[in-house]
């Protein structure tokens, strides 16, 4: 280790920054000052501290407890430099320049050898008890302790004595924990507790034996915990499901693609490794979701690996080894004469939704939703089309937030991620009065204490946010839709009459109107899980009364609800109406692409399936569909295909595939093509093999289908690399199935290549991985960003799918009762949202089904003493003569009247809840529940191992395909 007392300080000449790019510096020069860099002049913002300032200015600075959403607290003390008082001064004084401000001119020694020692003195001491595992360790090969340790030149370890050691926790299914790899930047307990509001994780010890983690063993709370293994800059937090099948960080194949988890369509990255996908990131979108992701997001990809996955085709004779177009043609020849409805799904893609109207005609095409959902989607798209629907950057802005019967922390997490920042803007003015620098997070939460901007809430039952909320109703849906009426009554006339309120809902409107007439940036937050159609209708009227005044995120139930929404018109056909008609005299057959019906009830799943004739399904996961299909042909999901989706605000976006899957799975487009050329219209079977083509055929076919251009532009460019340049095992993975080296399968529908040849990866505007010299983190992305936080230097290409001169679009197929009735005092049941349990896909996943509710019914103290339900007791639901034992929950943080119930079975199909049964269980049923409960766990143990040795085994077999086309391209 160096010694400082033996370096002779001086003021070094002018000489190359390190890692600098001029031409990258795009900060507004109207908005910025000057500071000198060894010597060298460069603008920084005024607001940024000198660590910000220096990393926007692409200069390598090593750092470990700052992150640009979190701000500054000099614990690290990594990012040290020399300050000078003039440039003529020969002796300067060291400072972090993560807590320094910036001021104009002053001169900063970055590459002299006092700062240069220090920060390699840091390191060596974080280094006396840092274990030497990085050839074994999860983190290694993309850690930024390993990029900081080579950036500071610390190459030798003096220190011979013992090291720290800790025990580790079992943070549950998701997060490995690995304590003696803590360099205490705290980042972790920052992003958990203050940024992401969770309770459970925290600092514990004193002096220098300090853990993080939980007070005891246990799963993590947080709906964010998985961000934990992208912010801790060592191996302490792991992604363990990715460490249980794992590859190195530099051999996966990653594409960049949308998540499917919601209708946020947060931007994510997908890794690959012998034709099976082992990890989910987040991929850096300013506007969408920042530097952070859900769990949803991160962890629900299991069903691509799952036994559930339909590899091979039914119902159709093969000529050969495998099917191809020929046998297709051949086999569903007989079915031609045969009259059919197309249903399409939200979870589809853009291309396979247009295709599948335009295969059979608009009058025979269903979006797969109902009645109720689909007038939901014309009130959105109006909604979208004439007011202001803000992207989450502009969430975390607002100083006013009124949340309409939307449990956003299960359903759309990172928009709630979001609302917890914008809650802060009311402590962040009075730092701004005090001039504290906002990146002073530690100063900034002192001088805030507990103020808060207003955050009000109206739900059904207690939610996530109510820590942060001002005042919070708990009403039933059609009550939430009185008080937003009186809302916008109330702002219309304050003397407006609203006595058909309840007092507490009258006090709510009170205050809630007040604080909103004194917001400059107020929010509206709703969305779709209630199915309460007046809700929206009530929030489109107050849009429609206060023009500008607003802005909204209104939250759909899938990831591609809105892009459903743009093909819907008079002539589509609900679920409802496709039942009266398979039961006329008219035999009608089904073809169902993605859907898996359950936004039907079980009833009316049964009564669909069985009136069909034939039923035609394009599928990539067992469901109720294909058990009763005649002909299945096996889709390809997000991860092997390429196409457009829809979030809430209208943007359109593009997902790609981050591998080829194995014949004769195809993108669902490739089978509607071949479906058209034997059933439909005749209107697809020319459009072309190449998507590109296949996109511009539906753009003229189907008026609102949006303009690709933005996302082939880049195809015309240098096509990027999908793997880093330090792939290894390209001549070898495929040795034991074949000595001769396989092609490198071609991709002429994306800008991205199958290997590891091609552009960098900041050669598009989607990254498929981020990575610079010297930076292997994540933390490289801000070599891509205009400045450190801002957005990407290439931004991604921005679209949106509803156009607001467009007038057609505005209908609403059925009339909408505009007055809201008063609800009775019946009970009335909703559905109870988890983010790991709200869709078909995502239980697919074994970690989700561990960690999912058991199933529960919860009510308020008197409405459980009304069916004699006692707190941890049981219950005997039934529901249409099915029967079903619950777990009970009394909670007095419940709208009265109002009941919410889990079900393990609401994933697949809908409840009708107006003849429920509720009574207490005997204990014959107790005793049956809580052995099946045992057993089903023991059993999700059981599969996911025999999963994980399938996958192993499967590793050796790679796919092999020279042409990403269809069945005759190989």
């Amino acid at each position: 280790m160096s010694d400082l007392s033996k370096i002779t300080l001086q003021k070094i000449p002018p000489q190359p920054l390190m890692g600098l790019n001029m031409s990258k510096v795009t900060i507004d020069e109207r908005n910025t000052i000057n500071i000198y860099v060894d010597g060298v002049k460069l603008q920084v913002d005024p607001e940024d501290n000198l660590l910000a300032g220096v990393l926007s200015n692409k200069l390598n600075l090593p750092y470990f407890c700052w992150h640009p959403s979190m701000g500054s607290i000099g614990a690290c003390r990594q990012c040290a430099v020399t300050i000078f008082d003039d440039e003529s001064q020969t002796r300067g004084r060291i400072a972090m320049a993560c807590m320094t401000p910036v001021t104009d001119g002053m001169y900063i020694g970055l590459g002299d050898e006092y700062s240069t020692v220090f920060r390699e003195q840091v390191i060596s001491a974080m280094m006396t008890n840092h274990p030497h595992d990085c050839p074994v360790c999860a983190e290694g090969g993309e850690c930024h302790l390993q990029d900081m340790t080579v950036m500071t030149g610390h190459s030798v370890r003096d220190y011979k004595g013992d090291k720290r050691t800790f025990e580790n926790q079992d943070l549950g299914p998701y997060i490995g924990h690995e304590m003696n790899r803590c360099i205490t930047c705290y980042r972790c307990v920052r992003y958990y507790k203050d940024y992401a509001g969770g309770t459970d994780f925290g600092v514990f010890g004193s002096r220098n034996k300090v853990c993080f983690g939980r007070q005891q063993d246990g799963v993590l709370e947080s709906e964010f915990s998985g961000n934990l293994v992208e912010v801790c800059p060592t191996g302490v937090f792991t992604d363990k499901p990715f460490s249980a099948h794992y590859a190195r960080k530099w051999d996966l194949q990653s594409a960049p693609s949308i998540c499917q988890g919601c209708s946020v369509g947060c931007n994510i990255s997908i890794g690959e490794r012998y034709g099976s996908v082992r990890r989910i990131v987040n991929r850096y979108n300013d506007s969408i979701n920042g530097y952070f992701l859900c769990d949803r997001g991160r962890f629900g990809f299991g069903y691509i690996n799952s036994d559930d996955r339909l590899t091979a085709c039914k119902g159709i004779k093969f000529s050969g080894e495998s099917p191809s177009v020929k046998d297709i043609h051949i086999s569903l020849a007989k079915y031609k004469a045969e009259k059919f409805i197309a249903i399409g799904s939200s979870r589809a893609s853009l291309e396979t939704n247009t295709a599948l109207k335009q295969l059979l005609g608009a009058d025979n095409f269903c979006a797969g939703l109902t009645q109720t959902q689909m007038l939901m989607l014309q009130l959105h798209q109006k909604l979208i089309k004439q007011h202001h629907c803000v992207d989450i950057d502009a969430i975390e802005q607002a100083d006013f937030v009124l949340i309409l019967g939307e449990d956003v922390t299960q359903t759309a997490p990172r928009i709630a991620l979001a609302l917890r920042q914008s809650v802060r803007n009311a402590g962040l003015a009075i730092a701004d009065r005090l001039r504290i620098p906002r990146w002073q997070d530690e100063a900034v939460r002192t001088a805030a204490g507990k103020t808060l901007s207003p955050l009000f809430i109206a739900q059904v039952s207690q939610s996530k946010l109510d820590d942060v909320a001002q005042e919070i109703n708990y009403s039933n849906a059609d009550d939430i839709a009185l008080i937003t009426q009186a809302i916008n009554a109330k702002l219309t006339a304050p003397d407006a009459d609203i006595n058909y309120l309840e007092p507490q809902q009258k006090h709510f409107v009170a205050s809630a109107t007040k604080a909103l007439q004194q917001a400059q940036n107020p929010l509206i937050v709703s969305g779709h899980s209630l199915a309460n159609v007046q809700i929206l209708q009530q929030c489109l009227a107050l849009a429609e009364n206060h023009q500008g005044k607003f802005g909204f995120a209104i939250m759909p139930s899938s990831v591609n609800s809105l892009g459903l929404a743009s093909l819907i018109d008079q002539q589509t056909l609900s679920l409802e109406q496709v039942i009266t008609q398979l039961q006329g005299e008219q035999e009608t057959s089904l073809i169902i692409a993605e859907n898996e019906l359950s936004n039907l009830t079980n009833e009316g799943q049964q009564q669909l399936l069985s009136s069909a004739a034939t039923i035609i399904a394009l599928e990539h996961s067992q469901s109720v569909v294909c058990a009763h299909a005649d002909v299945i042909l096996p889709v390809a999901c997000f991860a092997e295909s390429q196409g457009l989706v829809v979030n809430y605000t209208g943007s359109v976006q593009c997902f790609y595939s981050a591998l080829n899957a194995k014949l004769p799975i195809l993108p669902s487009w490739r089978y509607i093509q071949m479906l058209d050329g034997i059933l439909g219209q005749g209107k697809l079977a020319d459009c072309g093999d190449n998507l590109n083509d296949f996109r511009t055929s539906l753009s003229q076919l189907e008026s609102h289908f949006p303009d690709t251009f933005k996302f082939l532009a880049e195809q015309f460019l240098l096509k990027t690399a999908r793997q880093t340049h330090r792939s290894s095992g390209r001549t070898a993975m495929t040795a034991n199935q074949s000595v001769h080296e396989a092609k490198t399968t071609l991709d002429d529908n994306s800008p991205f290549n199958f290997s590891m040849e091609g552009g960098r990866a900041n050669n598009s505007s989607a990254m498929p991985f981020t990575w610079a010299p010297g930076w292997n983190s994540n933390q490289s992305i801000s070599k891509y960003q205009e400045f450190v936080g801002g957005k990407l230097s290439k931004s991604p290409a921005i679209v949106q799918i509803f156009d607001p001169n467009n007038e057609q679009d505005l209908s609403i197929q059925a009339a909408i009762n505009s007055e809201v009735k008063s609800s009775d005092d019946e009970l009335k049941v909703y559905p109870a949202k988890h983010i790991f349990a709200n869709d078909y896909l995502g239980i697919k996943t074994s970690e989700f089904k561990l960690t999912k509710p058991i199933p529960f019914i919860e009510l308020t103290p008197n409405d459980a003493d009304k069916y004699k339900l006692v707190q941890s007791s049981h219950a005997c639901i039934v529901i249409a003569g099915e029967e079903f034992t619950v777990q009970v929950k009394i909670n007095a943080a419940h709208a009265k009247y109002c009941a919410t119930l889990f079900l393990n079975e609401q994933v697949l199909r809908q409840f009708d809840y107006s003849s429920i049964i509720i009574k207490p269980a005997i204990s014959e049923k107790i005793h049956a529940f809580d052995k099946q409960l045992h057993e089903q766990i023991e059993q999700i143990n059981q599969a996911k191992q025999q999963q994980l040795r399938r996958l192993k085994q499967q590793d050796q077999f790679i796919p092999i395909r020279l042409m990403a086309g269809g069945l005759d391209d190989g």
